[in-house]
């Protein structure tokens, strides 16, 4: 299985497509490309912190559909400066 690691911004809105399991998927958008994503593993979370436009970093790896599943990320957003000023 072949690793990659991205950086972008969320160019669609995360959408839930699977409740059991909890699967989401969004578009990423680099300076090359886009991809297609999904997020399996914490993916509760990561709706609550994407949002459209959002920076973004993944590391994941492509299914035979050819789309990308996240194994890790890091949002960029709002949320973590109101969480800080408190």
């Amino acid at each position: 299985m072949e690793y990659i690691s991205l950086k972008g911004t969320i160019n669609s809105t995360v959408k839930v497509i699977s409740f059991a399991p909890y699967l989401v998927r969004f578009e990423l958008k680099t300076d090359e490309q886009s991809y297609n994503c999904l997020v399996a593993k914490d993916a509760f979370n990561f709706v609550y912190l994407a949002q459209e436009g959002a920076p973004i970093s993944i590391f994941g790896h492509f299914n035979k559909r050819h789309q990308l599943i996240v194994d890790k990320y890091h949002v960029k957003n709002g949320i973590e400066i109101l969480s800080a000023v408190r």
